[in-house]
Formats: structure tokens, C-alpha cells, sequence
């Protein structure tokens, strides 16, 4: 089976029958390029490193499937039968892996466990996802502990962090444990590692979003606090600490590279010496994802501190929520590209109240076409819909956190 990258590559599956085949392909030639980064085309690692191991480990076998079907089963619904099929036999295999110590350790064990979780993000409608990440969380431990120079172990953090948002707690790992310590070395594995995705050449995209990463957890713990008996009790500490947060978050943005913190939001149309080669192109693209996700931050802080619009819209709330707007318009359609701001269009749709035009736009944003990406935004598109149709009607705002409880769904 050929790889889709730059360096072509080929994998045999013996044993895999007739009717399992194009699954496996549509895994290794597209859900890999958007597991982690949009357009990771290159040096890919679940390309790489984890497909290979497939062969040898029917649960991440059958997880790489029911992912894959998963996927084309959102443009294609006679895929969801043996989408389903293949992830009850990944169920079944992971359980059986996990009754051997030796493989419970294994990349393949974790990397089936990682794609099982992804696929009831990507295609069902229950909360199963976040057990699935807690049995990651727990393979992680078995292992020894989280690693920064292992690719499952920053894919599990990204998808630990940003469940955390929606999940009502903080990341399921403490620390800031996706940050590199300094004691991987400068070996192969490691400098590889810093190359992903390859068009982040100087690691500026990926260096800078991790240390986003931290105010994104805090903002977990603190919304989940805020939520609980100190916010209930001690509702000053939590403004106190919400300021804290806000005070460092501003500081580490206006120290960030230029190209990133300034980056126009037109500059795909601006006028250049020679046009930006695609690596350049998707490095722009994940600049604008992080804007995205950073101003969407600024809105979720302003939000945990006043989660029913009490007090008037703050300035930078409504900065944000323009910033993201902008870069929505500019994204273009097709690429899967929409992925990188999502969390940013949801938190600009919490702060939203009563504009139909920036409605539509939101709305038209996260209905990207379902087949250029793995991940979606129904479920959060949905809890908006609920949140502005009860604004028009009442005139009121409600706490999205709330609302998520009393519709039953876990974003």
C-alpha cells in the first residue's frame, strides 16, 4: 500500500481481507494528514511510525478502519455498517492487548486506544470519547509516564487539552507535560519529532501553541472551578485568579513573534516579491489558527468571570470576536482547514448576541464540508443554535456550560 507524503513508501497487510483494504488506504492517505495538524503530508509519524505497526496488532488494525469509515460514512452513509463493524473488533482486540503487560506498553496499544477516541469525537454523538482518553491517560501512566519526544504522547495532549474545555474539568494529566523539559536530548527521534508537521520549519508554529496550551488548561481548571463549591462560595478567587491568568496570557501573546501576533488577516491576498511556496502557505495557516484559538481564549476567560453578560461587553471581547470573524471569511473552503479554528468560531459564537450576520457566518464556518477534515463542530454548532435561538427569544444570555448539561451532549 503506497503512502500519501513526500516520500512514497509501501506497507503489506497479508491477512487483511478484500472488503478491509480501501479503509486501510483511506486512513493512511488522508485521516493521517489530519489527525493532529491539517495538510501534515510529510515526515508524518502515524504515517510513518504507526501504520507500520498495524500489521502485527489487530486492535490498531481494526481502530484505523473504523476511523476511516467513520469518516466516509458522513458523505456516504453505507460506510457506517462496517464503521461500526470495525470498531467493535478494535474493542474486543484492545481488551484482549491489555491482558498482556508487554503489549499493554506497546505504540500500538496506546495509538488504537488514541484513534478509538477520535472517531467518537469524529462520528458519534455520546460522550464515549473521554473514556477512551482516560484509558489513553491510564496507558500513558502503565508506560511510565508522559514522554515529549513520543508523537502519541503530544497527540494524546492535544486532544487532552482541548477536551477539557468542553468537558467541565482540567486536562486529565497534570502538568504542563506536553512542554519539552529539556531531557530528550538533541538524538534523531527528538529533532524528527521538533520537524512535525515539516512545514513548521523553525518549530515556531509548534513551540508557541504549546505554550498556548498552558493558558488553555488553566482556563479548564478555572471554568471547572468556577462551576464547582469555590466558584459557588468564593466567587472573589476566582475573578482573582481569572485576572492572574489574563495578566500572563497578554504578556506571553506580546512576546511572540511578530510574524504570528501581527499576522494581517488578508495575507493571503497581499501582494509579495514571489508567492509563498505551500509549506510557507501552511505555516501561514497554522499562524492563523493559533490567532484563532488565542482570541478565543480571551473570550472563554471573559466568559468564566461572567458567564451571563452581566456587565457590558469588554473591548477585547469584542476585538476577539472580530479577529476571529475576520479570519473565518479569509480561510478558504475545501482544505480542511476550518479544523484550526473551530474552538475560536464556538467561543465567538458564545460571545455573539443577537447578530444575525455574524450568525450566519459562524454557522456557515463550521458547516465546512465534512469530507476535506476528519473532525467536525455539530455538536457545537448545535449547543450554539440552542444558545441563539433562546437569545432572540428571551433576550437574555445563557452560560453555554449550562446549557451543554441540560441538552445531555459533551462537545
Amino acid at each position: 500500500m503506497n503512502g500519501w507524503s513526500g516520500q512514497n513508501f509501501v506497507i503489506e497487510f497479508p491477512n487483511v481481507d478484500r472488503s478491509t483494504v480501501p479503509y486501510i488506504h483511506h486512513f493512511v492517505t488522508f485521516c493521517c494528514r489530519f489527525l493532529a495538524y491539517s495538510n501534515d503530508n510529510e515526515g508524518n509519524p502515524f504515517q510513518e511510525e504507526l501504520v507500520p505497526l498495524a500489521t502485527s496488532s489487530p486492535a490498531l488494525l481494526h481502530s484505523m478502519a473504523a476511523l476511516a469509515a467513520g469518516h466516509l460514512s458522513r458523505s456516504q452513509p453505507h460506510h457506517d455498517v462496517a464503521a461500526t463493524k470495525h470498531y467493535s473488533l478494535a474493542l474486543h482486540e484492545l481488551k484482549e492487548s491489555l491482558s498482556d503487560p508487554v503489549v499493554a506498553r506497546a505504540d500500538s496499544t496506546l495509538g488504537a486506544c488514541l484513534l478509538l477516541c477520535v472517531y467518537e469525537i469524529s462520528h458519534s454523538q455520546n460522550p464515549l470519547w473521554l473514556d477512551h482518553l482516560t484509558g489513553a491517560r491510564d496507558l500513558i501512566l502503565f508506560r511510565g509516564g508522559p514522554r515529549t519526544s513520543d508523537y502519541l504522547t503530544r497527540f494524546f495532549s492535544f486532544l487532552d487539552v482541548s477536551g477539557s474545555l468542553s468537558s467541565g474539568a482540567g486536562p486529565l494529566l497534570e502538568g504542563n507535560y506536553w512542554l519539552d523539559d529539556g531531557e530528550n536530548g538533541d538524538g534523531p527521534e527528538n529533532s524528527k519529532l521538533l520537524r512535525w508537521p515539516y512545514y513548521d520549519s523553525g518549530n515556531v508554529m509548534v513551540s508557541h501553541f504549546h505554550q498556548l496550551m498552558i493558558f488553555m488548561a488553566k482556563l479548564a481548571r478555572l471554568s471547572s472551578e468556577s462551576m464547582g463549591e469555590l466558584g459557588n462560595n468564593y466567587p472573589d478567587i476566582i475573578v482573582q485568579k481569572g485576572c492572574g491568568i489574563r495578566e500572563e496570557l497578554l504578556a506571553w501573546w506580546q512576546s511572540c513573534p511578530p510574524e504570528l501576533r501581527d499576522q494581517s488577516n488578508d495575507w493571503r491576498r497581499q501582494t509579495r516579491p514571489r508567492k509563498l511556496t505551500v509549506p510557507e502557505t501552511l505555516e501561514e495557516e497554522a499562524f492563523s489558527s493559533t490567532k484563532s484559538c488565542m482570541q478565543g481564549c480571551i473570550i472563554y476567560l471573559n466568559h468564566i468571570l461572567d458567564p451571563l453578560g452581566r456587565g457590558p461587553q469588554k473591548l477585547e471581547v469584542i476585538e476577539a470576536i472580530q479577529d476571529i470573524l475576520d479570519i473565518a471569511r479569509e480561510i478558504p473552503e475545501g482544505y480542511g482547514l476550518e479544523m484550526g479554528i473551530y474552538w475560536g468560531l464556538f467561543m465567538a459564537g458564545v460571545a455573539t448576541f443577537n447578530d444575525v450576520v455574524a450568525e450566519d457566518l459562524i454557522r456557515q464556518s463550521m458547516k465546512a464540508d465534512p469530507t476535506s477534515s476528519i473532525y467536525h463542530a455539530d455538536l457545537a454548532l448545535e449547543l450554539l443554535e440552542v444558545l441563539w435561538r433562546r437569545q432572540h427569544q428571551y433576550g437574555a444570555k445563557y452560560d453555554w456550560r449550562e446549557v451543554q448539561v441540560q441538552m445531555g451532549i459533551q462537545m
